[in-house]
Parts: structure tokens; C-alpha cells; sequence
């Protein structure tokens, strides 16, 4: 999926003097990981919330929150781990 492209920080990326489109799934995928439910207006039942999962003793709510809200969003999940997630969209959804 091609969208308007992010710095590292989630900032647009201007480094080249203009608006650069690149490969944006790992860019939403972020985001939906970052987001807490509500945090979107458009779609308030969005979002992870991974921040809230720091202090959690059980990592399988978390891994189980990310399958549900990537799949939700339209993606593909093959694989979803503490240190790996494999997640491409659907060819019809791009």
C-alpha cells in the first residue's frame, strides 16, 4: 500500500523538499499499535493501545489485541510475537 510517507517519528516526510510516497504498512501498522480505542474519531474502535500492556504479567492479551485490530484494518496476520509481526494487507484492500 502507497501513502504519503513518515519520518521515524510519525512526522510527514518533507526531506525531499516535497511530500514523498513510499510503502505504508509498517506506518499503520504503528499506528493502529500506538492508537487507544477512541483515539481515531472516523473509526473510535481502532487501535491497540500498546502503551497500556507495559505493566501487564500476561504478553497473550496483547498478542491477541494486535491479531484482532490488524486483521479488523484488513491485513493478513501470519505471525504475531513479542519481537515479530508478519502482517500484509489483503490484494483487494490495497
Amino acid at each position: 500500500m502507497i501513502d504519503i510517507g513518515h519520518t521515524a517519528n510519525g512526522d510527514i516526510d518533507l526531506q525531499a523538499g516535497d511530500i514523498l510516497y513510499a510503502e505504508s504498512i509498517g506506518q499503520h501498522q504503528r499506528d493502529i499499535l500506538l492508537a487507544d480505542k477512541g483515539h481515531y474519531k472516523e473509526s473510535p474502535e481502532t487501535g491497540v493501545g500498546a502503551l497500556e500492556y507495559m505493566n501487564d504479567n500476561e504478553p497473550d492479551r496483547l498478542l491477541r489485541s494486535i491479531r484482532k485490530e490488524f486483521t479488523r484494518d484488513g491485513m493478513k496476520v501470519s505471525k504475531v510475537s513479542l519481537d515479530n509481526v508478519v502482517a500484509e494487507y489483503e490484494e483487494s484492500n490495497g
